[in-house]
């Protein structure tokens, strides 16, 4: 099995992009696996690496639930109402179908904070837990967890 790169830019070849010194993945570059079964033939699975999957290290529950493990767990401190304190961590998430409800919610959110608000309707969490994780959070972790919720929404 041969791992290759494939330009979905039809202006530019990969070997330009990288020339240029411009990250690959900007261009609409995806990496997909093709099985070499023989010399005249080749098997290519053009969504490998593409939205909409799920992350290698994601585990789909019988719920229909998706548990993404955190490369890079993140603690906090959360004082309730009444003062007192506790730390919680997350060591992992746990990512839900989204109903109505939710979709309202994310689409009646500006700019940046969409993501942070279909991550809270999706993990259950409070918007406000959620931004204080997602704050934390490590880029590949970010980006493993924007796939789940992509991946419910396809």
């Amino acid at each position: 099995m041969t791992r290759t790169h494939i330009n979905l830019d039809d202006d530019a070849t990969v070997a330009d992009v990288v020339e240029s010194g411009s990250d690959p993945r900007s261009a609409a570059v995806v990496d997909v696996v093709v099985e070499e079964h023989d010399q005249s033939a080749a098997v290519v699975d053009e969504d490998d690496g593409v939205a909409g999957g799920l992350p290698a290290r994601a585990k789909k529950n019988d719920d229909g639930s998706v548990t993404l493990p955190l490369r890079y767990p993140v603690s906090l401190t959360i004082r309730s109402s009444g003062g007192k304190t506790r730390v919680e961590r997350y060591e992992e998430l746990r990512f839900h179908r989204l109903n109505g409800a939710a979709l309202r919610a994310i689409t009646s959110t500006e700019g940046d904070a969409k993501i942070v608000v279909a991550m809270a309707r999706s993990t259950r969490l409070s918007d406000a837990v959620m931004s204080a994780v997602y704050d934390r959070m490590d880029g590949a972790d970010i980006a493993g967890a924007a796939k789940i919720v992509f991946h419910f929404l396809a």
